[in-house]
């Protein structure tokens, strides 16, 4: 890359970055939806109307969503329309821009880590908790549907664990949060029981807020540490799953052997964590992983150095490096192929 091709890509970052911010205002505002909902063109006085907004504050957000070729305006009638084709891209996939305004708040903490003689890490169970897992939970209640359709369930039916789901088992959902997953799965699987763990109180209390509005009966929401699983649970489970979670822990190799502890014999676990490879040079020139290093550098890697042994993975820790930690944890990975990558993730099958 020459010079003058090395700025017009390094401009087009600043450019999709101030983007992304008025997205997320879009994203919370409802502006979004209610553009995605309308059933014909739209004036700026109705968006605003309908949200209760001031007019030029509106007119501002429109005006750059129309330069981004996000929404489009007519020269005659000044009225706005979203393609239809657009439509359920932006519905699913806006919901990660809010984040930017979570970073921006942590930014002076994140800067003392940085230091030699700042701290550690941040937890997510520091003052943050609660508009972090705000965030959290809007984002993944945006995904989830797709992602269990269009990733995990596929894959579970190729593996075959999709007919024991359907008639009967016992589920444990490490690291569940706000309980988005779980509680899609037991709602589709409703003759199989499920646990659903988090250290947080407050992601717990979102989980089982959902539970109860969903009147699901099949789910048990605790508190609890993902690197000391009680003994009681030990040999209980016949399916653990682990949605991009493993990474953010401190001790994932603990957490690992915690895992295998409370698996039946035979009994088989599910791992879907970022894919990117492991050595950052194989990632060079990849802006999919330089995004998710960069939030890594935010959260993951502040959240995974917040306690001893400070292994601090990070998300991109690698779909290499994880294999190792699968097999030195005594797992055996199932396929022909042992890495199974998606888009940004990677998926492993294992049994006990």
């Amino acid at each position: 890359m020459n010079k003058e091709a090395f700025g017009k890509y390094f401009t087009g970052i600043y450019q999709d970055g101030m983007i992304m911010l008025s997205i997320g205002l879009g994203h919370d505002l409802g502006l979004f939806k209610v553009l995605c909902e309308a059933t014909k063109p739209i004036s700026l006085e109705e968006v605003a109307k309908t949200l209760d907004l001031k007019e030029r504050y509106t007119q501002e957000w429109l005006s750059t969503m129309v330069a981004a070729g996000i929404i489009l305006q007519d020269r005659d009638s000044n009225l706005y329309t979203v393609p239809e084709d657009y439509k359920q891209t932006i519905m699913s996939n806006m919901g990660f821009a809010p984040i930017l305004f979570t970073l921006g708040k942590r930014s002076d903490k994140v800067k003392e880590c940085f230091k030699k003689d700042g701290p550690y890490g941040i937890s997510y169970q520091d003052e943050e908790a609660t508009g972090w897992f705000d965030w959290f939970d809007g984002y993944r209640s945006l995904m989830v549907e797709g992602a269990i359709d269009k990733e995990v369930l596929p894959l579970l039916t190729q593996q075959g664990v999709v007919p024991n789901l359907e008639s009967g088992i016992k589920v444990l959902d490490v690291g569940c949060g706000s309980g988005n997953f779980t509680n899609l799965l037991a709602e589709r699987f409703p003759k199989s029981t499920f646990t659903g763990l988090d250290y947080s109180e407050v992601a717990i209390e979102k989980a089982n807020k959902i539970k109860a509005k969903k009147g699901l009966t099949n789910i048990t929401f605790t508190t609890g540490d993902a690197h000391n699983l009680t003994e009681d649970w030990t040999e209980s489970f016949d399916f653990v799953f682990v949605y991009d979670v493993l990474h953010d822990l401190p001790d994932p190799h603990k957490a690992l052997t915690q895992i295998y502890k409370v698996l039946k014999k035979g009994a088989r676990f599910s791992l879907i964590e970022i894919g990117f490879h492991s050595n950052p040079l194989d990632n060079a020139g990849d802006k999919s992983a330089a995004m998710y290093y960069s939030a890594s550098s935010f959260i993951c890697l502040q959240s995974s150095m917040s306690a001893p042994p400070h292994i601090g993975y990070g998300a991109c820790w690698g779909r290499e490096k994880i294999e190792k930690a699968l097999i030195d944890a005594q797992f055996q990975i199932e396929g022909s192929s042992p890495i199974i990558v998606m888009g940004t993730k990677t998926f492993f099958l294992c049994t006990k």
